[in-house]
């Protein structure tokens, strides 16, 4: 009695499942996790304003204009000594004067264009080798977000495989328990005998609750990747051969890891440029068209003020920055050795990621092998176990057989549980390097 109500009640938060949101497939879960993970959408948006920095560097082809307007109160008029004589006074003489009016009113607008400048050119060849990187630390996160999720739903599926054999093995137990204890009753079996009776159905008891909070947690994990809430049902309703791989050896996507390592290795080579760029000169062209118009009564809006006069010009500029005691060389030297040590990184993270692909098929291979195997054994234990059943049934097989072919048969499943973890993990894992991300 005991054993069904803990079941009953380990299976209460599974029936649940029967209401939740369910995703037949680790790819539904991805594509729905695109939508809805926030790492991933934080990274779109870095993506995001990777772009509008190539924008903003291209606007510095652009001409600058801006406009000015200012009026001027003289409050003290300066004043300046001039000789006496051009007034007819005696020589050696000065005579104080003030030139000026008490307001001065000045509008215009200017407009500055680089024709030449390195620096902004390297300015944005930076720009766009960042827009790159970005893309690609989205893409790794985008892997990296794919990897947890699909971690979790094959975790689900292979807890819930565990629950079922371990639904069959309470039952087994069960009904076990209940012969030996009618034998018992009767003196036909020993005390141990019926210890041994007991002790196998409390683990199939143990083993099925486990296996049923370890299918709640996953799904709560997956929830917490889906952006959804503690209140959100969800469920998976995917099988072991769905998924299942023709064969291991297929191909490859490119690696994000590598692609992103790559991008770090371009921005690095083009900082170099950057270094040097301010090794050129620049050269600029420069219009002012500006107005000024002096009173001596304060009236800037008024139009029969006195006359408005131009003052206007275009300018040539170049400017070349000849010496800069040894930080511009000193700053292209660390730019070339960060980029030889992200070079170096680059071709080793090649090596590493095609030597990781080979292992990983091998590894596959080897999990399929092995878990058919197990697979083999298990059932093979079991149906070893219906014979002495049967055998003990008729009273010729002894009870301490029939109890050692049930601890075989658990012993067997577990290694089947096993192995088919380490199957389903292999499989994701071939599933992620055969995406684009």
């Amino acid at each position: 009695m005991k054993k069904h109500i803990s079941l009953a009640v380990t299976a209460v938060a599974i029936a649940a499942a029967s209401t939740a949101q369910t995703f037949s497939s680790v790819e539904e879960l991805w594509h729905y996790a695109d939508d809805h993970n926030v790492s991933m959408a934080n990274a779109r948006l870095e993506t995001l304003k990777g772009k509008r920095t190539v924008a903003q560097s291209y606007m510095a082809f652009t001409p600058s204009v801006n406009a000015n307007a200012a009026a001027t109160d003289n409050t003290t008029i300066q004043t300046t000594l001039i000789p006496a004589v051009i007034f007819g006074g005696p020589a050696g003489t000065y005579q104080a004067v003030q030139f000026g009016q008490k307001y001065i009113y000045n509008a215009g607008i200017t407009a500055q264009m680089d024709l030449v400048n390195i620096q902004t050119w390297q300015n944005a060849r930076i720009a766009k080798s960042t827009e790159a990187l970005n893309k690609a630390s989205e893409q790794n996160t985008r892997k990296n977000i794919y990897q947890q999720i699909a971690a979790q739903y094959y975790n689900c599926i292979l807890c819930k495989e565990g629950l079922r054999l371990a639904k069959q093995s309470a039952d087994i137990a069960d009904s076990v328990r209940e012969a030996v204890e009618n034998k018992f009753s009767t003196g036909l079996v020993s005390q141990p005998n019926l210890d041994m009776a007991k002790l196998n159905s409390e683990r199939a008891q143990q083993t099925y609750i486990t296996a049923s909070y370890q299918l709640a947690s996953s799904l709560n994990l997956l929830k917490g990747l889906l952006a959804m809430s503690a209140s959100d049902s969800i469920d998976v309703a995917g099988n072991l051969s769905e998924g299942a791989l023709s064969k291991g050896d297929a191909m490859f996507a490119e690696d994000p890891s590598v692609k992103l390592q790559f991008r770090q290795m371009e921005l690095n080579r083009k900082r170099i440029g950057v270094s040097n760029a301010s090794a050129y000169p620049t050269l600029s062209i420069l219009y002012s068209n500006n107005s000024q118009q002096f009173d001596n009564t304060f009236r800037p809006l008024d139009a029969s003020g006195p006359k408005w006069y131009p003052a206007n010009y275009w300018s040539l500029r170049a400017s070349w920055n000849i010496l800069g005691g040894g930080n511009r060389w000193l700053q292209t030297q660390k730019n070339k050795l960060a980029y030889l040590q992200s070079k170096a990184d680059l071709e080793q993270a090649q090596r590493q990621s095609a030597i990781n692909d080979e292992n990983l098929r091998l590894s596959y291979k080897k999990a399929v092998a092995l878990l058919g195997k197990s697979k083999s054994i298990m059932d093979l234990s079991y149906d070893n176990y219906e014979h002495i059943s049967m055998r003990y049934n008729e009273g010729i097989a002894s009870l301490e057989d029939r109890l050692r072919a049930f601890s075989d048969y658990i012993s067997y499943q577990n290694q089947y549980l096993n192995s088919l973890s380490e199957m389903l993990v292999q499989q994701y894992n071939i599933k992620l390097r055969q995406q684009n991300f």
